[in-house]
């Protein structure tokens, strides 16, 4: 039986004794010193409870790949008239003064992002002096995605043997059973459950390596020095570095997309 980690007589709250933003950006894309921020959202709750809010769409004074356009619905006829993070910058920084800050994965993509964009505006946006609550951080801390919680999670019950090669094959093999039981539009064919799984890792990279997205269309560099650059433009400028990733062990369909436009590799 599942239960509600807020039920009972139990309930805590959050003590505060300072301002604490929530803070959401949406963003052209997810490569930092390249990507802008084309709407922020924030709740402000303060120590007595009342809340204040920001909330404003922004002119990236850049292109939003198609890619960050279907993920948050923001495309450029939104935000034409909207002004540039210049002209909302010091209205920002006052809202945030004092105020620790949260929100889910801040410290991987949010604060990074608002952080840069002050930087390029040349407004200060000291960051050392606050307390950083990462939503994401705690539910991954506290909700671990290992195989022990798995099987607990699927089969009902604790996993006592972790760690033995040959029973840690065997609860996978019962944690699957669940998940298919417990999912009705889960494949039941290896065939289909490898196609289901392939179909989810091609919404984020277009190879196994990870090193590859769609960005306008065209594959990019997700990762690595070029992050953000398509493919075709890092080929013509800097052939080499494709040619050292070719000599590293990657995976064949991350080889299979490089050769495809160097076809010197190719032949």
């Amino acid at each position: 039986m599942e239960t509600n980690p807020q039920s009972g007589n139990n309930l805590r709250s959050i003590a505060l004794k300072r301002p604490l933003a929530f803070l959401d950006l949406e963003a052209t894309g997810k490569v930092l010193g390249l990507d802008r921020i084309v709407e922020i959202g924030i709740l402000k709750v303060m120590p007595d409870g009342q809340e204040e809010t920001f909330e404003t769409r922004l002119n990236p004074e850049m292109r939003i790949s198609k890619e960050a356009t279907a993920i948050h619905g923001i495309g450029e006829r939104d935000v034409i008239n909207k002004p540039a993070f210049r002209g909302i910058a010091p209205r920002l920084a006052d809202f945030l003064q004092g105020c620790d800050l949260a929100g889910y994965n801040i410290l991987g993509f949010d604060l990074p992002m608002l952080s840069s964009e002050f930087r390029r505006v040349a407004l200060p946006f000291d960051v050392e002096d606050r307390q950083i609550v990462d939503v994401m951080a705690i539910f991954v801390q506290k909700e671990p995605r290992d195989l022990k919680a798995a099987y607990r999670f699927y089969c009902g019950r604790e996993y006592e043997k972790a760690h033995s090669a040959f029973a840690d094959a065997r609860a996978c093999w019962e944690v699957l059973q669940g998940q298919v039981s417990r999912y009705a539009d889960l494949p039941n064919t290896p065939n289909r459950l490898s196609a289901f799984i392939a179909e989810n890792r091609r919404t984020r990279t277009l190879d196994s390596g990870g090193w590859f997205e769609m960005r306008d269309g065209e594959p990019a560099f997700a990762r690595g020095r070029h992050q953000g650059m398509p493919i075709f433009e890092v080929a013509k400028v800097a052939p080499e570095y494709l040619e050292w990733m070719l000599a590293t062990g990657l995976p064949n369909d991350t080889i299979k997309l490089i050769k495809s436009v160097l076809p010197d590799f190719a032949k």
